[in-house]
């Protein structure tokens, strides 16, 4: 069935009909990935991105009303997506930070009393990665405390580094939950 119209493709989609989904993946994927492309300067961030982006939208199509074009719809999920990733980026940024800085500090610290409350930041960020299952420990270990890149990991754990990558992710939502909770 060929789709003419934009209003056709989205009366597919919702239908459940693949092609019609197809038609607009093919349709804007390029599109798409490009913005990102731009946003993100990372080719690989932009690839991962874009993909979210159109699993959102088969998600969430019955969200959308048009009131806006279908392109100006998912240039807009993509900006979120790329806002959340950002985000993202930064909390993960800022427990690397902490977890690379946590040793250097504590040497620093003359301070008896300052150096008691580092003990127990310290013990308490340890007692959080012993928690990790051993394949998110590994990563934790290779990356902040060898100070490993995704590359050099992916080489020491025989994987990919899109596997690396995920992995980490996920060891640091744990540990970010677990000190959460204890704080």
């Amino acid at each position: 069935m060929p789709y003419r119209t934009e209003r056709q493709k989205l009366k597919g989609i919702r239908k459940g009909q693949r092609q019609a989904y197809e038609v607009v993946v093919c349709q804007h994927h390029k599109s798409i990935y490009r913005f990102m492309a731009y946003l993100t300067a990372d080719v690989s961030l932009a690839e991962d991105l874009t993909q979210e982006v159109f699993i959102c939208v088969w998600a969430s199509i019955d969200g959308f009303k048009g009131h806006a074009s279908l392109a100006t719809w998912l240039h807009r999920i993509a900006y979120n997506k790329f806002v959340d990733s950002k985000r993202k980026l930064e909390r993960d940024a800022a427990l690397m930070t902490k977890l690379k800085q946590h040793s250097y500090d504590a040497r620093e610290k003359s301070n008896p009393l300052d150096r008691i409350a580092d003990d127990e930041h310290s013990r308490l960020l340890y007692e959080a990665i012993r928690t990790l299952e051993s394949s998110e420990y590994i990563v934790i270990v290779l990356h902040y405390i060898q100070g490993l890149s995704l590359r050099e990991m992916a080489g020491v754990l025989d994987e990919s580094v899109g596997t690396v990558k995920w992995r980490t992710n996920q060891a640091l939502k744990r540990l970010k939950s677990f000190l959460i909770g204890r704080v």
